[in-house]
C-alpha cells in the first residue's frame, strides 16, 4: 500500500514536470506521454511562433472577450501529425484561431519515438485582450498582409527545389551580403579562437519573416545566437510557386573565421 502510494505520487509529480508553462501565458504544452514530441526549434520557438502568428479575431478584441484553446494531438516519429483534435468549448473564431497556428508548427522527426510510445498530447493556446494589444505594440502588426495570408491555405510548406523564386531578402541583395555587413563576431568566440560553422533551417513565411527556426549544426561561444540574430534581422521576400507566397523551408550555413583561423 506505501508502495502504491508511493509510485503514484512519482508519477503525478513526472507529470506536472512536463506540463511546460511558457513565460507569455499565451500557451502551455502539456508533456502527457514517455517520449513527447518536440517542436522543430524548441520550446522557445514555439512560443515565438504563437507570438508571431497569433491574430485577435476583431469582434472579440472590441469586446474584450478572453478564451482559452486546447489542442489534442499525436504526431508520428517522423514528425507528422496523425491526430488533431479542437475540444468544443468557446468562440468558435479563437477555436479557428488556435487550429491555424498549431498547424504553422513543424515537429521534430525522431526514429527513436516508435509507434508503441505515440500517445495523447495537449496544447493550450490563451487569448488575452490586454495581453494582446501589448504584443501588438511590440511586433508592430495586428494582422498578416491579408494579400499574403490570403494564400496560405493550410501548413503546407515547400522545399528551395520545389519553389519557383527562392526566399531572399526584401531588397534583393544576396543574404550573403546582408550578413557580412551586419555580422556582430561573438565575444566569447573571439576571445576563445573559435571558428566553424552554423548551419540552421526554418521557415521563411510568406508574409516576410521566419518561424521555426532550428541550429542542425552547433558553434559555441555565442555564434548559434548570432546566426539566428541575422536570420531574423532580415526583411525577407518569401518563395514563391505560380507567382503566389508560400511558406518555404530554408536552410542557410553561416561560416564564423576567426582571424588566423579557418573553417573546416
Amino acid at each position: 500500500m506505501k508502495f502504491q502510494k508511493k509510485a503514484s505520487l512519482l508519477i503525478l509529480n513526472f507529470l506536472w514536470l512536463f506540463a511546460i508553462p511558457m513565460m507569455s501565458q499565451q500557451m502551455h504544452l502539456f508533456r502527457t506521454v514517455y517520449y513527447p514530441a518536440e517542436p522543430y526549434g524548441g520550446l522557445e520557438e514555439l512560443e515565438l511562433l504563437v507570438k508571431q502568428e497569433v491574430v485577435y479575431p476583431n469582434t472579440l478584441l472590441e469586446s474584450g472577450e478572453d478564451g482559452e484553446v486546447f489542442i489534442t494531438f499525436i504526431v508520428d516519429y517522423q514528425g507528422n501529425v496523425q491526430f488533431k483534435h479542437i475540444e468544443d468549448h468557446g468562440d468558435s473564431l479563437f477555436r479557428a484561431e488556435a487550429s491555424r497556428i498549431f498547424d504553422r508548427i513543424l515537429w521534430e522527426k525522431d526514429p527513436s519515438r516508435n509507434q508503441s510510445g505515440l500517445g495523447y498530447e495537449k496544447l493550450k493556446i490563451a487569448f488575452n485582450a490586454r495581453k494582446y494589444e501589448k504584443l501588438v505594440k511590440k511586433r508592430g502588426y495586428s494582422a498578416l498582409p491579408k494579400e499574403l495570408s490570403n494564400n496560405i491555405t493550410s501548413g503546407k510548406y515547400y522545399t528551395i527545389n520545389q519553389v519557383d523564386e527562392a526566399p531572399q531578402t526584401k531588397e534583393g541583395n544576396s543574404i550573403n551580403a546582408f550578413v557580412q555587413n551586419n555580422i556582430k563576431y561573438p565575444a566569447i568566440a573571439y576571445q576563445r579562437g573559435i571558428s566553424g560553422r552554423v548551419t540552421a533551417e526554418f521557415i521563411v513565411e510568406p508574409y516576410g519573416k521566419i518561424s521555426n527556426f532550428k541550429i542542425v549544426e552547433s558553434l559555441p561561444g555565442g555564434c548559434d545566437a548570432e546566426t539566428r540574430r541575422l536570420m531574423r534581422m532580415i526583411e525577407w521576400a518569401p518563395g514563391k510557386i505560380n507567382g503566389k507566397a508560400v511558406r518555404t523551408l530554408y536552410r542557410y550555413q553561416l561560416n564564423f573565421v576567426h582571424p588566423g583561423g579557418t573553417v573546416r
